[in-house]
């Protein structure tokens, strides 16, 4: 009986690490991505910094391989696909559709933060 007892309450606590350990991986994420996105634009000329675009990319790379652990690999694709179409944007220097690709990955980005998150909306 007292294993029984001590199997449940391990698996509880080690479901509930996990959980807690997803939604602090997931929210620094997408907060650092989000700060990324907004150090983009360069104020004087209003233009972007392509190589700090190309290193965010490839940081997203890194974290889009962690992230697959626990958010479905569609959605975290979806990012991926539109940050290369905002890299070949700002290659071309075709700021407007930039701008339009960036706000795009930064609403997804904010999305996922309210959507894996722990609230009651998210829950019932």
């Amino acid at each position: 009986m007292k294993y029984r007892i001590a199997a449940a309450v391990i698996s509880i606590a080690l479901i509930l690490g996990l959980g807690v350990g997803e939604q602090i991986i997931v929210a620094k994420t997408m907060d650092e991505m989000l700060a990324r996105l907004d150090s983009f634009i360069v104020e004087t000329d209003e233009v972007y910094d392509y190589d700090e675009i190309k290193a965010t990319g490839e940081w997203w790379a890194k974290r889009h391989k962690l992230l697959e652990l626990f958010l479905p690999h569609n959605q975290i694709l979806e990012i991926s696909i539109t940050y290369g179409e905002l890299t070949g944007a700002v290659g071309a220097e075709d700021f407007d559709s930039a701008q339009a690709l960036l706000t795009r990955i930064r609403m997804t980005c904010q999305e996922f933060k309210t959507v894996y998150s722990v609230r009651i909306g998210n829950i019932i």
